[in-house]
C-alpha cells in the first residue's frame, strides 16, 4: 500500500512537528476532524504494514509518534521513491520553480507532467497559481512563447533569491534531498565536490557551520554555478554586497573556487555572501574595524539586556563571545536581505513573549550601530541565546516558572483594580492571580509565591510594601527589589547620576543636561512614555476635565437615600447614552448584594459595574451631597462619582487625576465644602497630567 497525497502531508505535517495538536493539524491540513481520522486510520495501517509502531492519540488532543517513525521519515533514511511519491501543491510549486531556474531547453507543458507525473490541467493550475503567489513575491513573471517554451523574466537576482528560497523550502520535507537530486536531475558526484570545498572553507576560515548550512549551502552553490555556465550572469547587487570584497573571507573564499573560472565581479561577491550569511562557530578572534564594531555593538548589547532584566550573567565574556558569533551572520543576512522562516516565532512569541520583547529594546544600540532594523525573526534567533544562556545560569527559572503573585490594598476596588494592573504591566515575568482587600488577604487559602500589599501583613511568604499609585521611578525601582531578592542575586546596579559623577571627575562636560538626558535614555531611566500622534485625539477625550463637565457635575439641594444617590449620579450618563439603565440597577444590586468596597477616600464613592453590564462608552458623572450618609449601613459619602468604561484601560487617566485630586488634602477638601458646580469644575481644572 501507497499512500495518497492527504496521507502523505498528513505523515508530513506531524513528523515534522510532532507537538501539533489535533486542532492545528486540522487547521494546517484543510480538513474535518472526521476526514483527519479517517486518513490517520490508513497512516497507520500503512505504517503497521511497513514495519513501524503505529501513531497514538492522547486526549488532550496532542500525538504520540515513535521515534522511528519520526527517524525515519523525517530524514533521508527514507527513500524516495519515484513511483509512490505524491506531491502536494506547494511542493510542486517549489520543483516547478526550480524547473525554470536551472531548466538548459525549452520547456512545454510535457515536460512538467513527466516530471511530475501530473495532469496537463494540474500543470496548467499550478503555473498560474506560481504566478500569483510566489513568483510576485520577487517580482518575477512566467512568460511562454513557441520557440522558448516557459521562462522566467525579471532580475537575475531575484531569480537567485527566488532560487535559495525553494531549495530551503524543499530539503526540509521528507526526503527532500533525494527530491532535489531524482527530480531536477542534479550531478551528485558535483554535490559531493561542492561538499568538499565548504569543508575546505571551513578549514581555511577556522569556522564550523551549522549542520542546517551544511545541508543547504552545496546545492545553493550548484544552482548558483549552472546559473553562472548559462550565462546568467549577475548585474547589479544591492549597495551592502561591495563591502564583501574588504573582507578577510573574500580571498580564501575566492581561491578555493577558483577552479570554477568565475569570472564576474559580482557573481564573487554574490558567492562569498552565501557563506558570510551562514551561523557559525569561530575558532578565531580577528581584529579589523568590522570585527572591533560589532564587538563594541555587542558589548552595548549585552549590558543594556542585564540592564533591563537587573542581572549580571556570571560568565559573561563566554556569552558576550557566542553574541559576537551569532551576530555576524545576523548582520550579512539583514544586510542582504535573506529570508529566514518565520515558524521561528510561532515557537518563541507564545511562551517568552516578555523575553523577545526585552530583547529587541536591548538590541537597540546594535541596530542604531549598524543602521538596520533587525526582522522579528532574526530576534526570536537572539532570545533563544539569551534564554538559553539564562537558564544555564539558573536564571530563567524566576522568568519560566510565572511564579503566582496577588495584590493586597485597602484603598477600595477600583485603586485595587488599578494597582493590579499596573503591577501586571510591570512583571510579566509573574503569573497575577487576584486583588484582594486584607481581610480577603487572611481567608485565601489559594497557592501563591509573592505578595505585593499596601500595607505590611502576617505571612511567611515574600512581600512587597507598594503604594497605591506608583509612577514609573516607583515601578522601576520596586522591579529591582523583586528581582534581587526573589533570584537572590545582586543586581548589577548603574544609574546616570552616579556615571555622570565619575565622568565629571576626568571630563569637562560642557552640557551636563543632555548628557544626563543621553545616559538616563541608554540606561533605560527614561520616564515619560510617547503617545503615538494617532492616539492623541482619542486620549483629549479621556481626560478628567472632559468627562467631568457642567452636564455631568451636579449639586442636590435636598437629602438623598443612597439608592436615589446612586439613580440621580447616573442621569446625565443615561441621558448621553453612555450607560443603560441595566448599569445603574446592577451598581444598585451590588451594594446590596455583594456590598463592594467604592471608597477611594473619607466620602467620596466610586460607583460602578462591570464592564459588559450596559456600559455604551467612556462617561463619568459627579453627584454632590448636602451630607454625608449611608451606603446599605457599610460605607458614607457625601459625593458619589458613576464611573462607566467600555474596556480596563481607556478610563485610567481620569482616573490618575481623580485620586490626584483626593490625595491632594487641600484640594479635596474643597471639593467636599464646595457649593456651586463652578467651584468643582475649577477645582478638576487643576488636573496634573499632561494631555497629547
Amino acid at each position: 500500500m501507497s499512500l495518497d497525497e492527504r496521507g502523505l502531508n498528513i505523515l508530513k505535517l506531524l513528523v515534522n512537528n510532532p507537538t501539533i495538536s489535533g486542532s492545528q493539524l486540522e487547521k494546517e491540513a484543510g480538513l474535518s476532524r472526521k476526514q483527519l481520522s479517517y486518513s490517520l486510520g490508513k497512516i497507520n495501517f500503512y505504517l503497521k504494514e511497513n514495519g513501524y509502531e503505529e501513531i497514538g492519540r492522547m486526549r488532550t488532543g496532542k500525538f504520540i509518534i515513535p521515534h522511528n517513525v519520526i527517524n525515519s521519515y523525517k530524514t533521508n533514511q527514507f527513500t524516495f521513491d519515484e513511483g509512490a511519491y505524491v506531491f502536494i501543491e506547494k511542493e510542486r510549486l517549489y520543483l516547478i520553480a526550480l524547473i525554470l531556474l536551472q531548466h538548459k531547453e525549452e520547456l512545454s507543458i510535457n515536460h512538467f507532467t513527466s516530471i511530475l507525473r501530473i495532469s496537463k490541467n494540474t500543470v496548467l493550475n499550478d503555473l498560474k497559481k506560481l504566478q500569483t503567489t510566489i513568483l510576485q513575491e520577487f517580482d518575477l513573471k512566467l512568460w511562454y512563447d513557441r520557440s522558448k517554451g516557459y521562462y522566467l523574466v525579471g532580475k537575475e537576482y531575484e531569480k537567485r533569491t527566488l532560487m535559495i528560497r525553494m531549495i530551503q523550502s524543499i530539503l526540509p520535507l521528507l526526503s527532500g534531498e533525494s527530491i532535489l537530486l531524482s527530480i531536477l536531475e542534479i550531478d551528485e558526484k558535483r554535490i559531493r565536490m561542492l561538499c568538499a570545498d565548504v569543508e575546505e572553507v571551513e578549514r581555511t576560515l577556522k569556522v564550523r557551520y551549522t549542520d542546517e548550512r551544511i545541508r543547504e549551502i552545496p546545492f545553493i552553490l550548484y544552482f548558483i554555478l549552472i546559473r553562472i555556465e548559462a550565462q546568467k550572469f549577475l548585474d547589479v547587487l544591492p549597495e551592502d554586497y561591495q563591502h564583501i570584497a574588504g573582507t578577510s573571507e573574500y580571498g580564501a573564499i575566492i581561491n578555493i573556487f577558483s577552479k570554477y573560472d568565475i569570472q564576474n565581479t559580482m557573481d564573487k561577491l554574490y558567492l562569498v555572501s552565501q557563506f558570510q550569511i551562514s551561523s557559525v562557530n569561530f575558532e578565531d578572534s580577528r581584529s579589523k574595524k568590522f570585527e572591533k564594531e560589532l564587538a563594541e555593538a555587542a558589548e552595548k548589547t549585552l549590558t543594556n539586556f542585564e540592564n533591563l532584566v537587573c542581572i549580571r550573567f556570571q560568565d559573561r565574556k563566554a556569552l558576550l563571545d557566542a553574541l559576537i558569533q551569532h551576530l555576524k551572520p545576523a548582520l550579512y543576512r539583514i544586510r542582504y536581505q535573506y529570508h529566514i522562516e518565520g515558524n521561528i516565532l510561532n515557537m518563541i512569541l507564545p511562551h517568552h513573549s516578555y523575553l523577545f520583547e526585552i530583547t529587541r529594546h536591548a538590541m537597540v544600540p546594535f541596530e542604531e550601530m549598524f543602521h538596520i532594523l533587525i526582522p522579528q525573526e532574526e530576534m526570536a534567533y537572539i532570545t533563544i541565546l539569551f534564554g538559553g544562556w539564562m537558564t544555564k545560569e539558573g536564571m530563567l527559572d524566576f522568568l519560566e516558572k510565572k511564579r503566582k503573585a496577588i495584590v493586597v490594598c485597602t484603598n477600595g476596588i477600583s485603586i485595587s483594580n488599578f494597582l493590579f494592573l499596573k503591577l501586571k504591566e510591570a512583571f510579566p515575568e509573574l503569573d497575577f492571580l487576584c486583588s484582594l482587600s486584607s481581610r480577603q488577604f487572611y481567608e485565601y487559602h489559594k497557592e501563591y509565591d509573592v505578595v505585593f500589599a499596601t500595607v505590611h501583613l502576617d505571612t511567611a511568604v515574600p512581600q512587597f510594601l507598594v503604594k497605591p499609585i506608583m509612577d514609573d521611578t516607583d515601578l522601576h525601582n520596586l522591579r529591582k527589589k523583586v528581582f534581587n531578592e526573589l533570584l537572590n542575586k545582586t543586581i548589577y546596579e548603574v544609574n546616570s547620576t552616579s556615571l555622570l559623577h565619575v565622568i565629571g571627575k576626568y571630563v569637562d562636560v560642557k552640557d551636563r543636561k543632555g548628557l544626563m538626558a543621553a545616559l538616563k535614555n541608554y540606561l533605560g531611566e527614561t520616564t515619560q512614555k510617547t503617545v503615538p500622534a494617532e492616539h492623541c485625539h482619542q486620549e483629549d477625550k479621556n481626560n478628567l476635565h472632559d468627562l467631568l463637565t457642567p452636564e455631568t457635575v451636579h449639586i442636590a439641594d435636598h437629602g438623598l437615600t443612597w439608592i436615589e444617590a446612586i439613580q440621580t449620579a447616573s442621569e446625565p450618563l443615561l441621558k448621553s447614552g453612555c450607560i443603560t439603565t441595566k448599569y445603574v440597577e446592577n451598581m444598585i444590586h451590588s451594594v446590596t448584594c455583594d456590598k463592594p468596597i467604592w471608597t477611594i477616600a473619607d466620602g467620596l464613592i466610586l460607583a460602578h459595574a462591570s464592564v459588559e453590564e450596559g456600559v455604551n462608552a467612556l462617561g463619568m458623572s459627579l453627584l454632590k451631597l448636602p451630607e454625608s450618609i449611608s451606603f446599605n449601613g457599610y460605607m458614607n459619602a457625601g459625593i458619589v462619582v458613576v464611573m462607566a468604561t467600555p474596556n480596563r484601560e481607556i478610563h485610567l487617566k481620569a482616573l490618575y487625576a481623580l485620586i490626584d485630586i483626593v490625595e491632594n488634602e487641600t484640594d479635596f477638601n474643597r471639593m467636599k465644602s464646595a457649593d456651586s458646580i463652578t467651584e468643582i469644575l475649577d477645582i478638576i481644572s487643576k488636573e496634573r497630567y499632561e494631555t497629547c
